[in-house]
């Protein structure tokens, strides 16, 4: 088997762009024939509006679903599980990687700058399917830090390959330009954030102290990025 140094690993298909939410829900019926989808979510009251577009396009597709909020228990694996939130779909991989048999499964971002999509499950698996659709997401200063802080993580990781550093180096290049960054490009910031975080198996806040390894690596002097990073914590 593949050490983590030989493998660059990623959900197996990746949706990015606005309005995308509606062809891949349609590849399972088309291409996965699955019949009935449970939705999870952190808090129905406050995101029945938003996931609406999932219900009413699995409605079109004659595709039966559930929705129910995390603390729900499963007693059956369903066929398919679609996640939608932000930091609750780490939550929502532990409830997948405890069921007996893994269900077809899918993250939706809720949030501009969410990384926690394209990151492994806690057995080191990824999701089947995440689907980035700006259309999904609301703008949230927190989790476009958190994406930043991800993509510097990665970047220090004594593990970074030139894949992950290619795809890290990427997103910040991206976020130290928040807030003139369009809703797109945040989306696929974090994205690349997720992706880079994972691969180079970094530690939440490592790039701290390791500031000068960012920094060559971006081609920016140590002292331009410390700045950028105090405006944006100070500014957002």
């Amino acid at each position: 088997m593949a050490n983590h140094f030989e493998l660059f690993r990623v959900p197996e298909k990746i949706y990015f762009k606005k309005g995308s939410l509606p062809i891949a829900l349609r590849e399972l019926k088309e291409i996965y024939h699955i019949k009935k989808v449970l939705i999870l979510t952190a808090d129905l009251r406050h995101q029945e509006d938003v996931l609406q577009q999932v219900t009413d396009r699995l409605h079109e597709l004659q595709i039966d679903y559930a929705v129910s909020e995390l603390d729900a228990v499963i007693t059956d694996t369903p066929e398919c599980i679609l996640a939608y939130g932000d930091s609750v779909l780490e939550t929502a991989s532990r409830i997948v990687d405890s069921l007996p048999e893994k269900p077809y499964y899918i993250t939706v971002p809720s949030h501009l700058g969410t990384t926690a999509h394209v990151l492994p499950l806690p057995d080191g698996s990824f999701p089947d399917m995440t689907i980035a659709d700006t259309d999904m997401m609301l703008e949230n200063t927190n989790v476009v830090k958190m994406a930043l802080s991800r993509a510097l993580d990665a970047l220090a990781s004594e593990n970074a390959t030139e894949y992950s550093d290619g795809m890290a180096v990427r997103a910040v290049q991206m976020l130290l330009h928040y807030p003139e960054c369009s809703p797109e490009q945040l989306a696929e910031a974090g994205t690349l954030a997720g992706i880079a975080f994972a691969n180079a198996h970094a530690e939440p806040n490592q790039h701290a102290g390791q500031e000068s390894v960012c920094a060559e690596k971006l081609g920016m002097e140590t002292q331009r990025l410390l700045k950028s990073l105090e405006a944006i914590a100070f500014n957002f």
